[in-house]
């Protein structure tokens, strides 16, 4: 009896060293696959943000130059992986897409998107996929996306009327960048509300004011969700301004969704029923309150901001480049007759407008570094030289700003040449080679989309067929950094009527 007990205690022994070899030899095995993950040296509580710096997009980038497209680095206590090429994007976005498909928790999206209860911020989950859903189907489906055209011509017709009369009538310059973002406000007011134009708010701020203060909160680097001790201080006071952003827009939110509900109810039955707007369609979705106005508020940042940031630079850079823009006019004249106002119907057939929007987008993408993501399991990614190990709760940041600038992808990257399009079918939203992502790309990639495109590209149309342009000075392209990356200083410019078009037949109300 004492042998054979004696023969079962060994052989536990034995059992229970080999399963605990096991587990260390794999704990080993991936922890030095992660200490293989290239990177800079993260100092202690900081780690590595100290060296962001003003521009995180070109800071990172320049880090990506010496530590290879898949670095890891330290934000606080937070592990981030950097991706920097179109290779390395491909790994998160396309082959290990479930591994990375939700969002980190951040102050951002707690008290600017109600508790992340918006299809940019929310985590992966029902609340997400049911969200994404409506967006896809009912809010942005292509149908409907037409069924503003007419909206967007009055819209840029609009614009152009503010810029002959703001003016002199070519007598001055005007700021571009200022009508630029209110024609992107007033347009998506008309498609969200049905309104003419933005309500303006106590305090003599403006609803796009606001929307531009969320997008630069919205890209600021929060320290307090990097170091947890020290969040409570918001030494920054990010927090407190971020929920003062909230309750103005909150209140508009709530204003506009009671005035919407209020009108179908009033509506009588015999009462036929007019074109939704998209506060229609959500009015009707059987989904809460905090969700509706969470997706109010990724619709008004989405065609506000980040349209008009696109749209400043597609206007910056064919000042810059005055023969892409003669090109450009060229082309319009070929396709609309003289004296025509250009239209929706044009579009299709113009070819080098879309060059001109990829190279801009290609350049300057709408999210310099996308909106990040979160692993929610270990997973093995493929590096150009190593298996790296990424393990649960890391941080993920895409630099699409790196990827569309890559020399190992672009003959001359830096070089805003629309030409480099001509004759190539590629899809800005749907490119299987990520070889340039200002929309995103997977199941995040953004819904809106096609939206944005069909909103910059009529804008494009109706300034560069009615005028010519110039700037008084040299042109400063200095950009900031937020969600987007608007420029620096506002752009401005004087513009003189093209001779070919008939003024006061073209401004006729």
């Amino acid at each position: 009896m004492d042998l054979n007990m004696s023969v079962s205690a060994t052989g536990l022994t034995i059992f229970l060293f080999t399963v605990s070899v096991s587990f260390l030899l794999g704990w080993a095995k991936k922890n030095n696959r992660s200490l293989c993950l290239p990177g800079p040296f993260a100092l202690p509580i900081i780690g590595n943000l100290h060296q962001l710096g003003a521009l995180p997009h070109r800071s990172l980038q320049r880090l990506a130059e010496k530590h290879g497209p898949i670095m890891m680095l330290k934000f606080g206590s937070v592990p981030v992986v950097v991706a920097s090429s179109s290779q390395a994007a491909k790994q998160f976005l396309k082959t290990h897409d479930m591994s990375f498909l939700s969002r980190p928790s951040t102050t951002a999206g707690k008290y600017l998107f109600y508790n992340s209860k918006d299809i940019v911020f929310a985590p992966y989950g029902p609340c997400w996929r049911n969200i994404r859903k409506i967006c896809t189907l009912e809010l942005l489906s292509a149908k409907r996306i037409d069924s503003f055209r007419g909206v967007r011509e009055d819209e840029a017709l609009a614009m152009v009327r503010s810029i002959w009369e703001k003016s002199d009538k070519g007598g001055v310059g005007v700021d571009l960048s200022h009508i630029i973002s209110c024609y992107n406000s007033d347009l998506m007011w008309r498609i969200l509300t049905g309104r003419t134009i933005a309500d303006r708010l106590s305090g003599g701020t403006t609803f796009e004011q606001l929307i531009w203060e969320a997008a630069e909160l919205i890209g600021a680097i929060n320290m307090g969700e990097f170091i947890p001790c020290l969040d409570w201080l918001d030494l920054q006071g990010l927090r407190r301004r971020m929920k003062n952003v909230h309750q103005r827009l909150d209140a508009v939110f709530d204003k506009t969704i009671d005035e919407h509900v209020e009108r179908k109810g009033r509506r009588g039955a015999e009462e036929e029923e007019p074109q939704k707007d998209m506060v229609d369609v959500l009015v009707d979705m059987e989904i809460t309150v905090e969700e509706k106005k969470g997706i109010l508020m990724d619709m008004f940042l989405g065609g506000i901001e980040t349209s008009a940031s696109t749209l400043e630079w597609v206007m910056s850079e064919l000042l810059r480049n005055p023969h892409v823009m003669k090109k450009l006019q060229e082309e319009i004249d070929f396709i609309v007759k003289e004296d025509d106002k250009v239209t929706s119907s044009h579009i299709g057939s113009m070819e080098y407008l879309h060059c001109v929007v990829k190279e801009t987008m290609r350049l300057y993408p709408i999210a310099p570094l996308l909106i990040p993501h979160e692993s929610t399991e270990d997973c093995v990614v493929k590096g150009p030289h190593h298996d790296y190990f990424i393990p649960t709760k890391t941080r993920l940041i895409i630099n699409a700003w790196a990827i569309g600038r890559d020399p190992k992808v672009w003959e001359d990257p830096l070089e805003f040449r629309p030409e480099r399009f001509v004759g190539k079918n590629l899809d800005m939203i749907r490119d299987p080679e990520l070889s340039t992502i200002p929309f995103g790309a997977g199941r995040r990639s953004c819904p809106g989309a096609s939206m944005a495109i069909a909103n910059m590209e009529i804008a494009i149309l109706y300034l560069v067929q009615c005028f010519n342009w110039k700037c008084e000075r040299e042109l400063d392209m200095k950009e900031s950094f937020g969600v987007t990356i608007p420029r620096k200083v506002h752009l401005i410019a004087i513009p003189t009527w093209r001779s070919k078009m008939n003024e006061p037949s073209y401004l006729q109300i």
